[in-house]
């Protein structure tokens, strides 16, 4: 019982020796080859594989993550690459053509690099362990396929970040992607519009912009969309900006209607009392057998606009009768209406 827990005791290490074969450690700028294996010429009827994996990177501590490399040969030699939670700076990879016709696969070191390095390949009927030698000098014969063709899938920092190979975005994906929800940081959101004093413009010079740049102010062109892709916070915020810009614009037209709603209305009541205030002037100058240069009868016939009136001298005429008969608006004639208001005039 005691050597069977002694043995579970040391039993781990070897484990992991074996789980990772080989160890590499590099001094200061000190370069080494690390051997990873071979992969036979490329032809359309190969199935051999390789897989490479690489716990850690350079001596800090911090870099823990693992990368690993999927290389085959069957068409055309093809190299993805995914690495997690770590850097891969510290070394790279390089194949070789040899003088058998196979293709050699090396890490090669870079500076301070602290790293363990294990591969296998499949052949076939069984999955093969390489042993894995560092060596600090190449073998003589090999000839170097440069550039190397590596296609990274995915890249994790330590923060869980997924970022795209060229390392200007934290996610990168080449189609299409369904989620329940995405919230969108945004700062300096555009409540500015509604402040007090922030000039909207005119309507006159929007159309203006419009039909020379055919897009509103601010707002990126087509082909800059198409060249950059579209940033989906900033352009919620322009959007919003325009929208509430656009209420303004409403909110301002809205009261235009309705002073001149208004000033309709008023003119309408002013041009009724007018048209009536004619007709009973027209009945006290007949009961009164009053004379008057050229009065305006047309006034009164069907069909005339008296919202058009061009002619003064009606107007005149009407208030002078207005004046010259003010003491009868009192009299029976008057009364008859049934009017409680004063007239116009």
């Amino acid at each position: 019982m005691k050597k069977n827990i002694i043995i579970l005791f040391f039993l781990p290490p070897f484990l992991l020796k074996a789980q990772y074969g080989k160890e590499v450690e590099a001094i200061g700028s000190q370069q080494l080859f690390v051997f990873l294996g071979s992969l036979p010429p490329s032809n359309g009827t190969n199935l051999q594989k390789m897989k490479v994996e690489i716990l850690g990177c350079a001596w800090e501590s911090y870099q823990t993550g693992e990368t690993v490399f999927y290389i085959l040969n069957r068409s055309e030699l093809m190299i993805t690459r995914f690495t997690s939670e770590g850097l891969f700076h510290q070394y790279s990879l390089h194949s070789y053509n040899n003088q058998n016709g196979n293709i050699d696969f090396y890490l090669i070191t870079d500076s301070w690099t602290a790293m363990a390095a294990k591969s296998c390949m499949l052949i076939g009927g069984a999955t093969q362990l390489i042993t894995n030698t560092v060596i600090e000098v190449l073998p003589s014969g090999l000839v170097e396929i440069a550039p190397l063709n590596i296609r990274p899938v995915q890249t994790s920092d330590h923060d869980g970040n997924m970022a795209t190979p060229d390392g200007n975005y934290k996610l990168s994906v080449n189609g299409k992607i369904r989620i329940i929800e995405v919230r969108v940081d945004a700062i300096n959101w555009p409540d500015y519009v509604f402040q007090e004093g922030y000039d909207v413009g005119m309507l006159k010079g929007l159309e203006s912009y419009i039909k020379t740049n055919k897009r509103l102010p601010e707002m990126p062109s087509a082909k800059e969309i198409e060249a950059n892709g579209l940033g989906v916070g900033e352009m919620l915020k322009l959007q919003q900006k325009k929208i509430e810009e656009l209420t303004l614009h409403l909110i301002e037209k809205d009261k235009q209607l309705q002073n001149e709603a208004s000033m309709t209305r008023s003119s309408k009541y002013k041009i009724k009392e007018l048209k009536n205030g004619y007709l009973e002037l027209e009945l006290l100058v007949k009961q009164e057998k009053v004379e008057s240069i050229n009065w305006p009868d047309y006034v009164s016939k069907e069909g005339y606009n008296v919202g058009a009136l061009k002619d003064w001298k009606v107007i005149l005429t009407l208030i002078n009768i207005c004046r010259e008969y003010r003491p009868l608006k009192q009299s029976k004639a008057w009364n008859r209406t049934g009017r409680d208001e004063q007239p116009l005039w």
